[in-house]
């Protein structure tokens, strides 16, 4: 073989493993994987790596499942399936776009007839612009918080509740677990944020049970209790949305527990994600995607 051959021969090897490398968008998970490793390992976000995969239990990646690995310099397309109620406005708000780009990404010939069960497609870039995880918490809130202690380690998950009501504020709840409930720490979240139906729209409460850093009583395991912040915001969101102040609140306060308490997004849960029974909460018009894909 002459020394021209192989070199020819070196060159389309190397080639094709660059070829193969750029080409590669997904990843099998072996023994001792986890999103962060995973993330780190192909530069992307491990909030980006959740909403690509759908996952609902970051935390159970059982060997062999093969990961989709979304490519940090190109937007990736999420899939929405239309519910009961929708309309093309609410989900363009939720995920950062005009009512417009989404008609014209879509092609739909009539935007305002959408049907249940219909799909859209949503580039995940997007859903990053709106609402921002930078956005900052009140300076004196901020101040408040931080004067609070939090022993490293002491919290895993950060749990996303609904009131289920239409009105409400800490008070009110308090007075609900307390006496109907009979709990004796009473308010069985860590924190309220307001619709502007019983507290000022977009006020985060802290609870008592933040302040005194005590487990929370909102999740049916005293065993996820003990390790998980629990937030509920004012509202039935299986009939509402949240409003937009709720969801910058909200979005403002889940950056600043997780840097509090050293953990990722993959620690951040909706309460059907991760209760031990059955529940709808926080109501199927809660835009769980497009908080998840705005963690940092």
């Amino acid at each position: 073989m002459s020394r021209i051959t192989r070199f020819g021969l070196l060159v389309g090897a190397w080639l094709a493993a660059a070829g193969a490398a750029m080409a590669q968008t997904s990843h099998v998970v072996r023994a001792g994987d986890t999103l962060e490793r995973i993330a780190r390992q192909y530069g992307v976000r491990t909030s980006a790596l959740i909403a690509a995969n759908d996952l609902e239990r970051p935390d159970e990646l059982p060997i062999g499942k093969r990961l989709i690995i979304p490519r940090p310099d190109e937007p990736i397309r999420k899939r929405y399936t239309v519910e009961e109620g929708d309309t093309l406005q609410g989900i363009a708000r939720d995920h950062g776009l005009t009512a417009d780009q989404l008609a014209r990404l879509n092609r739909l010939d009539d935007p305002n007839k959408l049907k249940p069960g219909q799909i859209l497609e949503i580039p995940l870039d997007a859903t990053r612009r709106l609402p921002s995880p930078k956005y900052p918490l009140p300076e004196n809130l901020r101040r408040e918080l931080d004067q609070i202690p939090v022993r490293p380690g002491r919290w895993r998950y950060i749990v996303i509740h609904h009131s289920a009501t239409d009105t409400g504020n800490a008070q009110t709840m308090d007075h609900y677990h307390r006496v109907r409930r009979r709990m004796e720490n009473g308010l069985a979240y860590h924190f309220v944020i307001g619709n502007g139906r019983g507290m000022p729209d977009g006020q985060i409460a802290i609870g008592r049970r933040w302040r005194t850093q005590i487990k929370g009583g909102h999740l049916a395991s005293d065993a996820l209790n003990e390790i998980a912040i629990g937030i509920c915001l004012v509202g039935n969101f299986e009939k509402s949305r949240p409003t937009p102040a709720q969801v910058r609140s909200l979005s403002a306060l889940i950056s600043y527990l997780m840097q509090r308490t050293r953990n990722s997004a993959s620690a951040v849960r909706t309460h059907r994600q991760i209760n031990t029974k059955p529940t709808i909460c926080p109501g199927r018009h809660f835009p769980t995607r497009a908080i998840l894909e705005n963690l940092p």
